[in-house]
């Protein structure tokens, strides 16, 4: 197991505090092994999510931070930012026992009310019922076929293969909120009293946990919708020397720049069926991309080098460059919002504010492909399809019945 690797420069400002530092070291000690023998049950075919996609996390973020903001970074805002990757998909390594203890003992695992409304047995209640009305797409998607979900016949003590793909979908819908809780409540587990948790953050630092957790539930919510959460309890731009809303920014981005083909190893394909509609078409994606770099013309810029194998792995990764845009975009409008008036704080800032890629040119990709890049699908006319049924089922006259 490659252990967890913090980039020089951000160990660097971690370091100016040997406690942190230390309370860091520990919780890599603790979470390390779970995260490495997993074995992910609810998601099979998944790309990496092992430590070794934390480290690529972390160096992704130490690049994308501009040095003027490294200048004003504290060994705590890196604390908070580290194992805030640690956490941020921590959730998609439940075991069975944990999953079951988290949505048959929801007293142990109290919300977080500022965010939550819902504790784990009424959510997973509500995901079975909207289950069982899955359309064909969506069946395909997590199943890869069309059979419907029946919730009479899900047993928790003994599940199948397709009970685990279920209960993959449900996880990965809600796994930024358990990341929250992991960092204040620990793991849910079998054992109510021995929990994998952090370890204690006590004095100035008893805050650290709830910001940890915030970060990293942040992934996967609007960043806005956290600000609420942070002028009641914390400051929104700067709460004892961590700068939350600018780390929520930095591990947003870096994770989402994870595209690289190494976290979907093609040996695995020689020996494994990806069953998943959305393994499979993450796995292409991922192969796709050749390269990743910044020497574009425009400095701020990341240019990713890419060529797609078909016409779905094109669409998707269309789909995904243009997102990380638009998350870019954001950001920096979050980043001036919370920051633009602070002084010193104004420099807070990413090294990238636009992404480039060889499938920006149509033309030329259209050279060296052997499918035509574009997204193509048949629309119908709405209420004009709705005409072209009334002539011959009711003769022009919909409204009347025919005998």
């Amino acid at each position: 197991m490659n252990p967890i690797a913090i980039p020089p420069r951000l160990d660097a400002i971690l370091s100016r505090d040997e406690s942190l530092k230390g309370l860091v070291a520990l919780t890599f000690r603790e979470f390390e092994p779970w995260l490495a023998s997993s074995g992910m049950p609810f998601f099979p075919a998944y790309t990496d999510h092992s430590p070794s996609h934390i480290s690529d996390v972390l160096s992704t973020a130490s690049s994308i931070i501009t040095d003027e903001s490294k200048e004003l970074l504290t060994s705590s805002d890196i604390a908070v930012l580290v194992l805030g990757a640690l956490l941020h998909d921590c959730a998609m390594h439940l075991t069975e026992d944990s999953f079951r203890h988290l949505v048959e003992s929801s007293k142990q695992n109290l919300p977080i009310s500022l965010l939550d409304r819902e504790t784990w047995d009424q959510l997973w209640a509500n995901f079975l019922s909207e289950a069982s009305r899955f359309d064909g797409r969506k069946l395909r998607t997590i199943f890869g076929d069309n059979e419907p979900v029946d919730p009479r016949k899900f047993k928790a003590e003994n599940l199948t293969e397709r009970d685990k793909l279920l209960i993959g979908e449900f996880i990965r819908t809600h796994h930024a909120r358990l990341a929250h809780e992991i960092a204040l409540f620990g793991v849910p587990g079998p054992d109510g009293n021995n929990k994998l948790r952090l370890p204690k953050f006590t004095g100035n630092y008893a805050d650290i946990p709830d910001l940890i957790g915030l970060v990293a539930r942040s992934h996967g919510m609007p960043i806005r919708e956290t600000f609420e959460y942070l002028e009641k309890k914390f400051n929104v731009s700067d709460y004892k020397g961590i700068h939350t809303v600018f780390l929520m920014v930095v591990l947003r981005v870096s994770d989402y720049l994870q595209v690289q083909s190494e976290r979907a190893p093609k040996q695995l394909l020689l020996v494994k069926k990806l069953r998943s509609p959305i393994s499979v078409r993450e796995w292409d994606v991922h192969h796709a991309v050749r390269d990743i770099r910044t020497t574009d013309m425009d400095p701020e810029a990341l240019y990713i080098d890419a060529l797609p194998a078909n016409v779905k792995s094109y669409v998707r990764l269309r789909w995904l460059l243009d997102d990380i845009q638009k998350e870019l975009d954001q950001s920096w409008a979050i980043l001036g919002e919370v920051y633009g008036r602070l002084g010193p704080l104004r420099t807070l800032g990413l090294t990238i504010r636009r992404i480039r890629s060889s499938i920006d040119n149509l033309e030329q990709l259209s050279t060296r492909v052997t499918f035509l890049p574009a997204q193509t699908s048949f629309d119908a006319a709405g209420t004009d399809l709705l005409k072209l049924l009334v002539g011959p089922l009711y003769k022009n006259q919909p409204g009347q019945d025919l005998i």
